[in-house]
């Protein structure tokens, strides 16, 4: 089970379909089920669909993300397209976020194709996006109503060695690269290169922000901190040591978290911070703090333990340190419980759970 945003609240992507819920109340808004049926389940890249693709039947479920509405259904095999696999079982599910609604838009190693979802067939491709001399990869896509935004990385790779790129200190060209999602005509290109070895490039991830942001991160190597790329000026921001816990709406507010002091604070674009919380501890155990799970709210910041064995500890499963008060929250009931997800929503904080084994989504206020 995992959980996405959406407009009024919350989206739970379970094996067989898709439920919204009320980020205030909870209730059921809309659903789409397929039962007994194994689906592959994504929210698009641009926020607007939900993909479901059945791999038994070749068949991909298109729904308008606000209302639930069947939108397409398209019936060709997925995996007959190329699209870079990622290691796991469920190596389709990340390449999804690129449907926009009538076309499909992956990476395959050096290049960006657009596919007609009714077909199958191209509609355009763009090789050697990264225009390297020797060796160069785009390691991920973030596709946009306005830009497919492509991070790609170059390096030397000498015939006499196996593999250089977990050398460090081996050099390494990383660019975002802005392509027209209609015609893939490249629009801008922005070089920022961060980390110590060109794996480090290779891995890392990007995904929209409001007001025309991209998120950088380097899951692999937590110490790098996250960078922020400004598609419409051009303009790349490195925020070593920090975590990009909150946006807000129109994306000009940001909720920084230090990942060495464990400080919170909310501050615009131009770096003017406008309230800095420091951590606290009351009540609650310091690994849930430095090992557990963070939402990023306006007002403060929830931690969230990610497993425990007796979830009915009066230091609370999760505690909200706000700039203007506190708040432990507590399970009623002596069994193991373990977060598995949690996110920010319209009216709550949803949280995705196993209680002794079993799933469930509740809201936190």
């Amino acid at each position: 089970m995992m959980i996405r945003r959406f407009g009024e609240g919350v989206l739970v992507l379970m094996p067989d379909g898709v439920v919204a819920l009320s980020g205030v109340t909870g209730e059921e808004l809309w659903s789409y089920r397929d039962r007994g049926q194994e689906l592959t389940i994504e929210v698009t890249g641009n926020g607007d669909y939900v993909t479901l693709y059945n791999r038994d039947e070749n068949e991909t479920v298109v729904l308008a993300k606000a209302a639930g509405e069947v939108m397409h259904i398209y019936d060709i095999n997925l995996d007959e397209i190329d699209y870079t696999h990622t290691f796991g079982p469920d190596s389709l599910r990340p390449a999804l976020h690129g449907i926009t609604g009538d076309a499909w838009i992956v990476r395959w190693e050096d290049s960006v194709n657009s596919y007609d979802l009714s077909t199958g067939e191209p509609l355009w491709s763009v090789p050697d996006v990264p225009n390297c001399s020797d060796v160069g990869q785009v390691g991920d896509l973030s596709v946009r109503n306005e830009v497919v935004v492509a991070a790609t990385t170059c390096f030397e790779h000498p015939e006499d060695k196996e593999s250089v790129a977990w050398t460090v200190g081996w050099d390494f060209t990383s660019e975002l690269v802005g392509l027209s999602p209609e015609t893939g005509e490249e629009l801008w290109r922005v070089e920022h290169s961060i980390g110590r070895m060109p794996i480090d490039s290779l891995d890392r991830g990007i995904a929209s922000r409001p007001g025309g942001l991209i998120y950088v991160d380097y899951p692999e190597s937590y110490d790098l901190g996250i960078s922020l790329i400004d598609i419409d000026a051009g303009e790349a921001t490195y925020l070593e040591g920090q975590s990009l816990l909150w946006t807000s709406p129109d994306g000009s507010r940001l909720g920084l978290w230090d990942t060495e002091t464990g400080e919170y604070r909310i501050q615009d674009r131009s770096g003017h911070v406008e309230r800095t919380l420091d951590r606290e501890i009351v009540s609650m155990g310091e690994d849930m703090v430095t090992d557990g799970r963070r939402v990023g709210l306006e007002g403060g910041v929830l931690y969230l333990g990610d497993e425990m064995e007796d979830a009915s500890s009066p230091e609370g499963f999760a505690r909200f340190e706000g700039f203007d008060g506190s708040m432990t929250f507590t399970w009623d009931a002596a069994e193991s419980l373990k977060v598995t997800d949690a996110l920010s929503v319209p009216g709550a904080v949803a949280v995705a759970y196993r209680a002794d084994g079993e799933p469930g989504v509740m809201g936190l206020r």
